[in-house]
């Protein structure tokens, strides 16, 4: 194949894998812009990964007791334990964090009083895990996603090519 007749080729694909990128990132961005507001189910919408906060003076108690105390403020959308899925301890800000994955829910404890800090709708998150019409169904997010990483190589590769060819024509 002659080198104008590639340069033609990867034009054309690059116009096209760019346009199905382009496409991508709209859907995306429109989703960041509106879906939290449909899914969030009322409770404010978490800022910071972590609440600000100094290291806690005294000594932290231990899981279960924070666990304990936890639970006895009845979180919003929590009914027991079990619907928590993620659990962990930040030792740098004094917080445990517990967290509801399917619903995006998250809420900071400090670690020495047991006291909820922070809690909410983690937007970011559910755009993350939810996100390309995930939240119909997960397949179909599946399904726009696959070819996304594979075309973006592609778009690069023809992009230099289309930058560099005629500079080395040039040149020679």
């Amino acid at each position: 194949m002659s080198g104008l007749k590639m340069l033609t080729w990867s034009r054309k694909l690059h116009k096209w894998i760019g346009l199905y990128v382009s496409i991508l990132t709209m859907i995306w961005m429109t989703e960041m812009a509106v879906l939290p507001a449909f899914f969030n189910q009322g409770l404010p919408v978490i800022k910071d990964a972590v609440p600000a906060r100094v290291k806690p003076e005294k000594t932290s108690l231990s899981f279960e007791h924070v666990l304990q105390a936890f639970m006895k403020n009845r979180p919003v959308g929590i009914i027991s334990a079990e619907d928590m899925d993620e659990i962990s301890y930040l030792p740098d800000h004094g917080v445990y964090r517990f967290a509801a994955s399917d619903t995006c829910i998250e809420w900071y404890v400090a670690a020495e009083s047991g006291e909820i800090l922070d809690y909410g709708f983690n937007a970011n998150r559910f755009v993350m895990t939810k996100g390309m019409f995930g939240w119909l169904h997960p397949m179909i997010a599946q399904i726009i996603r696959a070819p996304f990483e594979l075309l973006f190589v592609a778009l690069a590769v023809t992009g230099c090519h289309v930058v560099v060819y005629p500079w080395m024509k040039k040149k020679k």
